[in-house]
């Protein structure tokens, strides 16, 4: 005997309901987006100069289109570049950070950094301790980067990131990673490029265009952090209230975020002089791409 079933019609008028239920919360959470949705579409004709494009892309123009801020497939660019960095930092021996003054670019991108025979690795405990040995070693970044300790307040952030080396007379360079605010006129604003170099090639970037928005307001890019052994030198609350490592010392970094709308600083947050957070108050609220980076990630 042959059988023959379907759905009754009950059944098909509770599945036609869950189905309109479906299609309806779809409709309307697509509508919550797309209304709520800040991402700018918009990008404009940026003048950079021809230094400036050669020495970041090898472009031999002077002016390039970028997305202007807020971007969220920028950001989407921003992330990649964000876990290529992370990703590095696990394969480091050490990372340091120098900051580089307003309108000064850094072409120097070693692969090999050379020292002298006895060199004790060591010594380069603090970033500007690995500055004046980068000088040394190569006088083309005489002047290029600035002499600091705790808050890096200066516009611009070179990051280098060294590796195990087979010589005993050189560091080995695994990436250097470049972080330029640029103030421009045409069209006024500022734009923000973060590049990742392996010798002198650009091997990844993101970058963004902030309107009406000033490069100074987006420091400091970087904060080390020191043994807290240190305090038995009294150096100043400047210093020393950023003398908290138990163990090794680490960084907080900074990047510019294509998904906020301008670079605003915070207000300072009303914290003693002595806090550490007095000297990276302003960044709160600025960039949701932030970063705890031990100096030396190995140990």
């Amino acid at each position: 005997m042959g059988f023959s079933g379907g759905f009754s019609m009950i059944e098909l008028l509770v599945a036609l309901a869950i189905g309109a239920a479906v299609l309806t919360a779809g409709v309307m959470i697509f509508q919550n987006l797309t209304v709520g949705a800040k991402s700018s579409g918009t990008y404009l004709n940026v003048t950079l100069g021809t230094d400036t494009l050669t020495a970041f892309y090898g472009m031999n123009q002077t002016a390039l289109d970028v997305w202007v801020a807020p971007n969220y497939g920028r950001r989407i660019a921003a992330d990649e570049l964000k876990d290529q960095f992370f990703a590095d930092v696990g394969r480091s021996t050490a990372v340091y950070c120098l900051g580089r003054a307003g309108g000064v670019r850094n072409e120097n991108h070693p692969t090999t950094i050379s020292v002298p025979a006895g060199f004790d690795g060591r010594s380069l405990d603090l970033p500007d301790a690995f500055r004046l040995q980068l000088e040394a070693s190569l006088a083309a970044t005489i002047g290029v980067f600035t002499a600091y300790r705790g808050a890096s307040n200066a516009p611009n952030l070179t990051i280098f990131l060294l590796q195990p080396s087979a010589e005993i007379d050189e560091l080995s360079v695994l990436a250097i990673y470049e972080v330029d605010l640029i103030t421009t006129s045409t069209p006024p604003g500022t734009y923000a490029s973060v590049r990742r170099y392996v010798g002198d090639t650009l091997t990844g970037y993101y970058d963004v265009f902030y309107q009406n928005s000033s490069a100074v307001a987006f420091s400091p890019m970087a904060v080390c952090f020191e043994r807290q052994a240190r305090t038995s030198l009294v150096e100043g609350s400047a210093l020393d209230r950023l003398k908290v490592a138990a163990e090794r010392p680490f960084y907080f970094v900074w990047w510019p975020d294509p998904a906020m709308p301008a670079l605003t600083p915070q207000a300072g947050g009303g914290f003693a002089t002595a806090d550490p957070r007095a000297a990276y108050a302003n960044m709160g609220g600025q960039t949701g791409l932030f970063f705890v980076v031990p100096m030396f990630p190995s140990l």
